[in-house]
């Protein structure tokens, strides 16, 4: 899904040669945005249960319980340098 997203996010970027538009800037940004949080999410549960197809159905019952807020503060205490010691060693 998170490549189709980025697909959408160029197109909709690059579909005004001359002069974008805002609205198709805004959706480009917003179809970027879920792009990286699906493919996120898809990394984090390959890495978690495996890559094989049969883990398909597993993995996607895990994806569905990450959400954008709790994302938004582990990637906050990544960058911020507040990362917990236990979670740093890992």
């Amino acid at each position: 899904m998170h490549k189709d997203l980025l697909q959408q996010a160029h197109d909709l970027a690059t579909l005004d040669a001359l002069k974008p538009r805002q609205a198709n800037l805004r959706r480009a940004v917003s179809s970027a945005y879920y792009a990286l949080f699906h493919a996120l999410v898809d990394e984090a549960c390959r890495g978690v249960m495996g890559a094989q197809h049969d883990q398909g159905p597993y993995r996607y019952v895990l994806a569905r319980g990450f959400t954008h807020g709790t994302m938004k503060q582990a990637c906050a205490s990544f960058s911020g340098g507040t990362l917990k010691a236990t979670v740093a060693k890992g």
